[in-house]
């Protein structure tokens, strides 16, 4: 962990570079402060914004999503997985890997004070749009395939283990679908919700369907407004 603290803050400088903030500098000091004293403040600037940014905001760059929008339960559940093993296992999973590698310290008591940190202290990402598609055409495959589990406004169903979709990083989005149609995600014998994904995703595995969906869900309004 010496050698990983050493590193982060080194990735931090790279954050600058490609990545999605907006923030100025005196916005992020603003975070800076309004997030020191607490532990899981304490873990989110040692081990997180360096590669998350300092507001949570992303960063593409190093393959690192906007983390505002989903809920407590489900970063909660996401950073359990990745402490057991149940993600970044998979040898062609690097972005995985790393994130398995950076929270590996982390202790079951932890988490749930890390996840609402993020969920609900961090500012409200707004990422910027990267990909293009028919969203009109998006919108009809979104309420016949995914609405039922994520919802109708794309705000996510804790109950059924589903994130919410609005405000995330569209690019993040395409990848995380592309890993569950490559078997890179839901695989893994305890990842319950991911292997229901997994069974799912062939259902948008044609043509432009992918985009067009990832379309329509950026037109949804966020959990939390910016």
């Amino acid at each position: 962990m010496r050698r990983l603290a050493i590193l982060l803050p080194l990735l931090g400088c790279l954050s600058g570079c490609g990545g999605d903030s907006t923030d100025s500098p005196s916005t992020l000091s603003a975070i800076t402060v309004a997030l020191s004293g607490s532990p899981s403040a304490q873990i989110w600037q040692g081990q997180c914004a360096a590669c998350h940014g300092a507001a949570g905001e992303g960063n593409r760059a190093l393959g690192a999503p906007a983390l505002t929008q989903p809920s407590t339960d489900y970063l909660a559940r996401q950073l359990r997985h990745f402490v057991s093993g149940v993600r970044g296992a998979h040898p062609d999973d690097d972005a995985g890997k790393r994130m398995a590698l950076s929270v590996a310290n982390l202790s079951e008591r932890d988490i749930p004070d890390l996840a609402a940190l993020i969920a609900t202290e961090l500012p409200p990402a707004q990422p910027a749009t990267a990909i293009t598609g028919d969203a009109a055409r998006g919108e009809d495959y979104y309420v016949n395939i995914c609405s039922a589990c994520h919802s109708g406004n794309g705000q996510g169903n804790d109950a059924l283990g589903a994130p919410s979709l609005a405000g995330l990083n569209d690019w993040y989005l395409k990848s995380s679908y592309q890993s569950y149609l490559d078997g890179v995600r839901g695989t893994h014998p305890d990842d319950f919700y991911g292997a229901q994904m997994a069974r799912l995703a062939p259902a948008l595995a044609k043509g432009d369907d992918i985009d067009d969906v990832i379309a329509f869900i950026t037109t949804l309004p966020p959990r939390r407004a910016p």
